[in-house]
């Protein structure tokens, strides 16, 4: 593996690297979320509008099954191999199964394999995303020791550029003068531009990090995290629990709450959601820009605090049912979105040493999203059909924002943060 020195333009090549590699796994990604609504109608059958999405949310929640799978894989190989290979090859593959979905048959011309096809498609695009979303900042953090929580915040928002063209694809097929079938072309346009990710990746270089790291022996790097690591890997799995409950209701579930609560269009749904979406995008960089000044664990804690009261003024504004509310909601909740996720990656970044951190976080963090990413959006439709009372996503946010807030109180305290991370010492200045 060729190793080179830092210089600006070598520096802006990693930086881009990552950043569009990201962008364009999370278009393929993101699109199941935005075509929810019309998935389910194609591969789902269902007596009632209630059921069928239901129905599309579990789909979607499929990707986040495979998710800690994917980390667990390309972890090792990045861990083992290099960071370089395990990304290359988790953006390449993400286009097959979603070239599959543009081209499937709907529930009424081969019946129950439809859903079938689809959930394993989706399974296999979480496969993917496992490997790159934490993959992609370790790579880029290990190359840029400047300024780590800007870098962290440029890279989480980066996710949001391709959710944004995803949103912006959604958009645009569900206009009323679009033919029926116009969902499939933005599937078949991101398996084509996964292979623009594949020869992005493939003219990056090795961390200079990884490659002084593999001077030591080889081991299993998720056995080293479990006995070595055991609290990091905890903290990384609360982590991601609570990002899973934060973005996807920004990401998927607020064009639902839109749609079907409020009342408004689908495509109505989806314009007002792009507003939260930019807000979440611009806001990442300077709340990962202000970990550099505060500390990653000062900013993660602001993070939890402002769960405790900006959902209810966001859902207050919703229920007002008039198009500059909403979009006011949309923008204080993507800034609280972006003030978590933001410093994430700079976080996430201390709590393991180079030869297991690929490994580390990226299994602990997927193993949290897991468990809430994909089950949000089902858990806030099913609460709201139950309690019929509009404020219930609020409330689910905010009590996500307390046991956040007390977890890392009491668990972080104890773990010891001495890995050089980002070229300087974390010993409890985290």
């Amino acid at each position: 593996m060729s190793m080179q020195k830092p210089n600006k333009d070598f520096e802006k090549k990693i930086l881009s690297s990552s950043i569009i590699g990201n962008a364009l796994e999370f278009y393929d990604f993101t699109l199941c979320g935005v075509f929810v609504s019309v998935l389910a109608r194609e591969f789902f059958f269902a007596t009632d509008s209630t059921t069928s999405i239901l129905w599309g949310f579990f789909a979607f929640s499929a990707a986040f099954w495979t998710r800690p799978l994917g980390a667990f894989v390309f972890g090792y190989i990045g861990d083992n191999y290099g960071r370089k290979i395990a990304l290359t090859w988790s953006v390449t593959l993400m286009g097959f199964p979603t070239l599959i979905i543009s081209l499937l048959p709907s529930y009424e011309h081969i019946g129950v394999l439809a859903p079938i096809i689809l959930i394993t498609c989706r399974m296999l695009q979480g496969l993917c995303t496992g490997g790159e979303y934490n993959g992609a900042a370790i790579f880029a953090l290990e190359h840029l020791k400047k300024k780590p929580g800007l870098i962290s915040g440029l890279i989480s928002g980066s996710c949001v550029v391709g959710a944004l063209a995803a949103m912006f694809m959604g958009f645009l097929t569900t206009q009323e003068w679009m033919p029926n079938w116009a969902w499939r072309l933005p599937f078949a346009f991101g398996a084509l531009i996964s292979v623009v990710g594949f020869f992005i990746r493939r003219h990056t270089v090795e961390s200079l990090e990884f490659m002084q790291a593999k001077t030591k022996p080889k081991s299993s790097p998720l056995a080293t995290v479990w006995h070595e690591d055991r609290l990091s890997f905890f903290m990384s799995i609360t982590s991601g629990l609570f990002n899973g409950v934060l973005s996807y209701t920004l990401f998927s579930f607020l064009s639902v709450y839109i749609t079907k609560y409020i009342g408004f269009s689908l495509a109505q749904g989806i314009f007002y959601n792009l507003f939260g979406l930019i807000a979440f995008m611009s806001m990442c960089p300077v709340f990962g820009a202000f970990s550099d000044q505060i500390t990653p664990l000062n900013s993660l804690k602001l993070a939890g605090r402002m769960c405790l009261f900006i959902p209810a003024i966001s859902f207050f504004l919703f229920q007002m049912n008039s198009g500059f509310p909403i979009i006011m909601g949309q923008l204080l909740l993507g800034t609280l979105v972006a003030s978590f996720v933001g410093p994430s990656h700079y976080f996430l970044q201390t709590l393991f040493p180079t030869n297991n951190r690929y490994t580390g976080a990226s299994v602990g963090f997927t193993i949290g999203m897991a468990i809430t990413g994909g089950s949000t959006p089902l858990i806030l439709t099913f609460l709201l059909n139950t309690f019929d009372h509009l404020m219930v996503p609020a409330i689910y946010l905010s009590l996500w924002g307390i046991i956040w807030l007390i977890v890392l109180n009491i668990l972080h305290p104890r773990i010891k943060l001495s890995y050089s991370a980002t070229g300087s010492t974390f010993e409890k200045s985290v």
